[in-house]
């Protein structure tokens, strides 16, 4: 009798223990229903954002009780906390190879067309604004680079396209200091030039050494007019040119230095040459040409050659495939004046 009453009383305390332990994780399941959805609240509803929220992995519950929207937020978040700041971009080396999708800068020259006015600025009362280019720095020559520029004066004329093709057959750029001629012909010869790709430049306009060099501003007048006639036709801004005659003459011994002056300050470079192809001495041949060309310039890397380019000149024209193969066979390369290349120049009178 005894032993079954301990039996019942066993039996009541284990099962008072499993009613007690039930209700307490009802409960406790009960509570954590209510605290959950607190806990997942976002920020604008009250809640306190964190600073590190948005680097919780995926499988955080407080990402998991949010809804598909904030979920995908959340993501979006934590991706761009996780991806490594971009680093400033590599130095581009000079050296490098353009993008096959952009074609390599051309190199400097006078024939690109540039806009108009000039980008410097006239002083008030200037009466030629228009006569002002930016100076640039003169490239210096490499030792043991063999170079020829071809220079060709007084055109244009009927023979400059003539000239212009047989340029372009070798590859061969050159520099047309040109003066006033208005028929268009001579327009469409400047047009030629420019498109072709030679450099384009100022001789003079009157070409009248007695009048041009009397003065600084008689100077002035003339140069004005050729580079109006020139950019007008062309597009093309001159920045660099010849004198009549060079830049010492007979006819203005009194004023060159002035003139230049002058010259230098408004940004111009002119040439002068080391190589006469004394195609505009009396009595010259084809032969003659040829030979002055080749034996002067053998004493020099860099060559300026003087030639003229007026409708007389066909031997001049004639000679000028014979002068670039046997140059070209000397080692020389050519190029066409720009100014970045420094000048050849006589001595000016004082």
């Amino acid at each position: 009798m005894g032993n079954r009453r301990k039996t019942r009383h066993l039996r009541t305390v284990v099962l008072s223990m499993a009613v007690v332990g039930l209700f307490l994780l009802c409960v406790s399941i009960f509570y954590q229903g209510l605290l959950e959805p607190i806990a997942s609240a976002p920020a604008e509803s009250g809640g306190v954002s964190l600073p590190q929220a948005a680097s919780l992995p995926e499988s955080a519950p407080e990402q998991q009780a949010a809804s598909p929207a904030q979920r995908e937020e959340a993501s979006s978040a934590a991706a761009s906390m996780e991806a490594p700041a971009p680093s400033a971009p590599p130095a581009v080396s000079s050296e490098a190879p353009p993008p096959e999708s952009e074609a390599p800068p051309p190199p400097p020259s006078s024939a690109a067309p540039v806009s108009s006015p000039p980008p410097v600025s006239a002083p008030e009362g200037d009466p030629y604004p228009e006569l002002y280019v930016p100076r640039q720095e003169f490239v210096p020559h490499e030792p043991g680079d063999k170079v020829v520029y071809l220079t060709f004066d007084d055109g244009p004329s009927n023979l400059t396209i003539p000239v212009l093709d047989v340029l372009d057959k070798y590859g061969v750029k050159g520099t047309f200091f040109v003066v006033g001629k208005t028929s268009e012909a001579d327009k469409e010869a400047l047009r030629q030039t420019v498109q072709r790709g030679h450099t384009l430049a100022v001789h003079t306009y009157t070409h009248q050494y007695s009048e041009i060099y009397a003065s600084p501003e008689a100077y002035l007048s003339d140069f004005s007019r050729m580079r109006n006639l020139i950019y007008e036709t062309t597009g093309v801004e001159p920045a660099i040119y010849r004198y009549a005659g060079g830049s010492v003459n007979s006819y203005n011994k009194a004023t060159a230095r002035a003139i230049t002056d002058e010259m230098n300050r408004r940004g111009y470079v002119y040439y002068d040459w080391n190589v006469d192809s004394g195609d505009a001495q009396h009595g010259s041949t084809a032969e003659s040409i040829y030979q002055n060309v080749i034996s002067q310039t053998s004493k020099y890397e860099k060559a300026i050659v003087l030639m003229h380019n007026s409708s007389v000149k066909k031997d001049t024209l004639d000679q000028l495939p014979r002068i670039i193969e046997k140059l070209q066979e000397m080692g020389y390369r050519f190029a066409a004046l720009d100014p970045t290349v420094a000048p050849i120049n006589f001595r000016l009178p004082d």
